[in-house]
């Protein structure tokens, strides 16, 4: 079928598909000779993140509205039961099979080289999509060696881990009903993220019971999953979540935007409001050691000439992917290096070093003794 054939089912004519495309709203791409079409403005309906193959499309993965206070957000958002998961802290991906080859598309609608190669140890690939065609499988790719989110759950201790959270079907912009997901993800054994169970808004304290074990064992926090189609998904994520976002981020300060703080920061004391009643002094010593000790460290590092770096470790089944990975990095436009190549078991081990040129150059203006009006 014909790209124009597809998207004129959901009311876009060819000539704003065309325009599209030479506004570069839309972008032709391509991975191992399949061709597809990444979305990178909103088009008709289809949003940023979408993704146009000759078999239709894949949407977007909606992005999930915040509450900051538990009781008052829940409340005020759901009528009907819900469920809650766990949010775990990774990166988002979509999986689907194109043209018969299963492929792991970003929230940007790029397909990732590594996650590609590694989902193939986590799902059963074959039969999942054999059995149901057109089926997208949403989860989160977590764990401390991943080429885009340095945090992890605590409970993945090296390499990654995938978790199913959510499925789709190609051509539908809608989910599948919650209780129609689970029955698919045990069906086909597939890994998920942490459902608690089925809660209502009379079931504040249990809620609350949950999100102070979540903060205690280091975990994101919690994904409000509806029952009812009407309502929205909503998310709510612990103290621990935002101190730890600020410690592993404060050290680009320089050239990140200040909102990424001080949201967190609000975030924090929202929790703390809610949850403990009062701001005890090792919280207020332990946010100003994660805003100002990694910080320091750049200054640190910048005064003696040393490029700010980000070292991750990726694991590939297959040594083909790692140059795919490579080109792919360069074509996102992220600096980095390459520092070591070798196998070690089932596993090809490949060290990176991500460089931050940005905060690097910043800082060492400031130490020359460069002035600046803010």
């Amino acid at each position: 079928m014909q790209i124009y054939e597809i998207v004129e089912k959901f009311d876009i004519p060819r000539r704003l598909w065309e325009e599209s495309v030479e506004r570069h709203d839309v972008i032709r791409d391509e991975f191992d000779g399949i061709c597809f079409y990444r979305v990178t403005k909103k088009v008709g309906i289809l949003e940023r993140g979408s993704i146009v193959t000759q078999e239709g499309i894949v949407f977007d993965f909606p992005r999930i509205a915040r509450i900051l206070h538990l009781e008052n957000g829940i409340c005020k958002a759901y009528t009907k039961p819900f469920y809650i998961e766990e949010k775990v802290d990774g990166y988002n991906v979509r999986v689907a099979s194109i043209q018969g080859r299963v492929l792991v598309f970003s929230r940007g609608a790029y397909v990732c080289p590594f996650s590609t190669d590694r989902i193939l140890d986590f799902l059963d690939v074959k039969k999942i999509f054999n059995e149901n065609p057109g089926l997208v499988v949403c989860g989160e790719f977590a764990g401390p060696d991943n080429p885009y989110n340095i945090e992890h759950p605590p409970y993945v201790k090296e390499d990654v881990r995938f978790f199913a959270f959510d499925l789709m079907y190609m051509n539908k912009p809608n989910n599948i009903p919650v209780e129609e997901r689970y029955k698919l993800f045990d069906t086909y054994g597939m890994p998920t993220v942490r459902r608690f169970g089925r809660f209502s808004i009379s079931d504040i304290s249990a809620l609350r019971k949950i999100v102070r074990e979540l903060d205690e064992t280091g975990c994101e926090g919690m994904v409000i999953k509806p029952t009812h189609p009407a309502e929205k998904i909503m998310k709510y994520v612990t103290l621990g979540s935002c101190l730890r976002d600020i410690n592993v981020t404060a050290s680009l300060m320089a050239e990140v935007a200040s909102e990424f703080f001080t949201h967190r920061i609000i975030r924090a004391a929202m929790f703390i409001h809610e949850n403990i009643s009062s701001l005890k002094p090792e919280v207020s010593a332990q946010l100003g050691e994660v805003l100002l000790k990694p910080v320091y460290e750049s200054v640190t590092k910048a005064a003696r000439g040393e490029v700010i770096d980000e070292r991750f470790l990726l694991r590939f089944r297959d040594e083909r992917n790692i140059q795919k990975m490579i080109d792919h990095l360069h074509r996102c436009k992220v600096k980095f290096e390459v520092l070591s190549k070798n196998k070690k078991d089932a596993y090809w081990h490949v060290w990176f070093a991500r460089k931050c040129y940005a905060s690097y150059e910043i800082l060492q203006k400031h130490l020359d003794g460069s002035s600046h009006v803010d």
